[in-house]
């Protein structure tokens, strides 16, 4: 026998997965609570499975709930987008797009971008959300933004990377400290002097940690910042050397730190790459996809949307 799944469940399932509340689900549909937690009781009872794990007014997904969650998810949207999607057949790109980068790509990268979408789709809404490494990785793996911009590098399985942008990594220093003085010198050098890191967790401090461990296990790290802003200011201010992309370094900059091209002092460690980043077999609406156009004309559209029969246009 065929089960039978009400639409109107699987939304409400949508709305309490991603919001992991009965309550802020229950606000977003304009029910009640009680209302929610008996649709999810009644889902649950007719696929026999236990779809979420209830503690202290929080629901969080189990397995089988993730699995429902991955199949469910882009059809929801797209529905809940079907006006949009509408519109767009019509010639007319209208919605929003949620995206998340980290501060120095929303700040001196992405506003040309924008200026230019916005001076073609003046009724479309965009919604920026600053965040960098894992905390990135996780807003598009949770489906809460449209899509992100960001490192391209040891991405995790549930994203697709297309590289837009390659900036050049510079070492940094205080003015007058000892390297200033040196025509050469090697990683090495580097980790035995005190050093200003930038987040282990993260593509670029993961690779900056691996670099410097090689040649010391037990570097002097004076600070450890999640933010690159941080890590520069720092740095300025004397506590110690650190790595950092091109995209990092401001005009001017070289009057107050010392910087010499990494590619110099070692030849390996490569260009940081960036792009646009999607999470599989997501939902892409009408004015993220006009967008990611823009951003990544080499965007593989056709590969993307196999990953979903979903997500193909309409």
């Amino acid at each position: 026998m065929k089960l039978d799944i009400a639409y109107s469940k699987l939304k409400i399932f949508y709305y309490t997965a991603t919001e992991a509340s009965f309550k802020k689900a229950a606000a977003r549909l304009f029910v009640t609570e009680g209302a929610i937690s008996q649709q999810i009781k009644d889902l649950e009872m007719r696929l026999g499975k236990r779809l979420f794990e209830r503690s202290n007014r929080r629901v969080k997904l189990t397995q089988d709930g993730m699995n429902l969650f991955h199949l469910a998810a882009p059809m929801i949207e797209k529905f809940e987008n079907i006006a949009d999607e509408f519109e767009k057949m019509s010639g007319t790109l209208r919605g929003n797009v949620n995206i998340v980068s980290f501060g120095a790509m929303l700040v001196n990268v992405l506003p040309k971008y924008l200026l230019d979408f916005r001076k073609q789709y003046p009724e479309c809404e965009i919604f920026l959300f600053s965040a960098g490494g894992k905390a990135l990785e996780s807003m598009i793996l949770s489906g809460n933004v449209d899509f992100g911009v960001g490192s391209v590098d040891d991405l995790p399985d549930g994203i697709v990377g297309t590289e837009v942008w390659k900036y050049r990594r510079y070492f940094i220093a205080p003015l007058n400290h000892p390297f200033m003085r040196k025509k050469t010198f090697s990683f090495r050098d580097i980790a035995e002097v005190a050093i200003v890191a930038p987040n282990r967790t993260s593509q670029s401090g993961g690779r900056f940690f691996q670099m410097i461990e090689r040649h010391n296990p037990h570097p002097k790290v004076t600070v450890e910042a999640g933010e690159w802003e941080v890590v520069m200011k720092y740095v300025e201010m004397g506590f110690g050397v650190s790595v950092l992309p091109e995209i990092m370094l401001p005009a001017g900059k070289n009057r107050s730190l010392f910087i010499r091209d990494l590619n110099e002092i070692d030849p390996t460690t490569g260009p940081s790459r960036y792009g646009v980043l999607v999470k599989k077999g997501k939902y892409l609406p009408p004015v993220a996809r006009e967008l990611i156009k823009l951003l990544c004309p080499t965007f593989d559209f056709a590969a993307f949307d196999k990953t979903n029969a979903w997500n193909s246009p309409i």
